[in-house]
């Protein structure tokens, strides 16, 4: 069957036909449908990428972030190539993925044995359209434990308990939390381990406490300056990289001394992070491992004869530096 045939039995123009195969937005979403499901139930795929059985599409929604992009990608790389599997990036969209029948041909179309996929937002269709699909597939960077979905994580919640276990043992008590919008899985992950470790020493976190942050400049520090005035915190745990960064120089801005006025640890550390002033004290995450385990993942689930799903929790390590002191 070619895709002249397809248009015909679908009573559309061979132009829509190789524009749903492209995955172009310019289709009404009834004929797209209706496309996809004739081919899929016709197991329709295009020619030109019939001979790629050995390729695994790598879905991102976000690759700006180069130091744990880069890092994960070196993962991913170094594995599928000793398992000889290519890779293809592949940027994500709610419509390409919205769906089994969706998934399933996206990957069929695209000669695809199946997908990693990295950092989904919360909320998105993906993890549960390759699931209902059936297609093989590991989640990078997000965890689904009571669920069907492969995945391969760090426990961003114990990374975060570990953190702020350290600033409690070192005598502090008013632990400010500085987060993202709660946006994906890692988010929600890492408020939660801060919230556990308050709890474990027999405190709750005061609503004040937890303030999120907006990326840019001049809105840290205003958080930051709400943040002392109203909470009084003497040690900050921010649960992103950039974060961390980004308090660390409002902090200074505003005079403060790091961490003979307020003690900064942060999730996530970089070769940046020993060489701050003064070093900061991180969450280790074992990122090119994440990488190269999620592809082994991938392989054993090629391997399968029954459809079992694969999960991998992987430690996460504080390392104390100079940013924390005593309270």
């Amino acid at each position: 069957m070619n895709i002249r045939k397809i248009a015909e039995m679908c009573g559309v123009s061979v132009s829509t036909v190789s524009r749903i195969l492209n995955n172009r937005p310019d289709v009404n979403e009834e004929t797209r449908e209706n496309v996809i499901r004739f081919m899929n139930d016709h197991g329709f795929r295009p020619a030109v990428v019939a001979n790629r059985q050995e390729t695994v599409g790598i879905v991102t929604p976000d690759v700006s972030f180069p130091e744990y992009m880069g890092e994960l990608m070196n993962g991913l790389m170094e594995q599928a190539y000793a398992a000889g599997l290519y890779l293809m990036l592949v940027p994500y969209q709610d419509r390409t993925f919205r769906d089994a029948g969706a998934a399933a041909h996206f990957c069929r179309s695209n000669g695809l044995r199946g997908l990693i996929a990295i950092n989904p937002p919360l909320g998105s269709p993906l993890p549960g359209a390759l699931v209902a699909a059936r297609l093989p597939h590991v989640v990078v960077a997000a965890s689904y434990p009571d669920s069907d979905v492969s995945w391969v994580d760090v426990d961003n919640a114990d990374g975060c308990r570990q953190a702020v276990r350290h600033l409690l043992a070192l005598g502090h008590r008013r632990i400010a939390l500085l987060h993202p919008p709660i946006a994906h899985p890692c988010d929600a992950d890492r408020a939660e381990g801060y919230r556990e470790a308050l709890r474990e020493a027999g405190m709750e976190a005061d609503p004040g406490w937890a303030q999120e942050l907006n990326p840019r400049r001049e809105p840290v520090r205003d958080t930051v300056r709400k943040l002392l005035h109203d909470a009084r915190p003497t040690a900050v745990f921010c649960s992103t990289y950039r974060g961390t960064l980004a308090v660390s120089a409002a902090l200074g801005e505003l005079g403060l001394r790091v961490p003979a006025d307020v003690a900064v640890a942060g999730f996530g550390d970089y070769d940046v992070s020993p060489l701050m002033n003064p070093p900061m004290t991180t969450v280790h995450q074992p990122i090119a491992d994440i990488g190269r385990t999620a592809v082994a993942a991938f392989g054993e689930l090629l391997r399968q004869t029954d459809y079992a799903s694969i999960q991998r929790l992987l430690p996460a390590r504080l390392i104390v530096r100079a940013s924390t002191k005593g309270a």
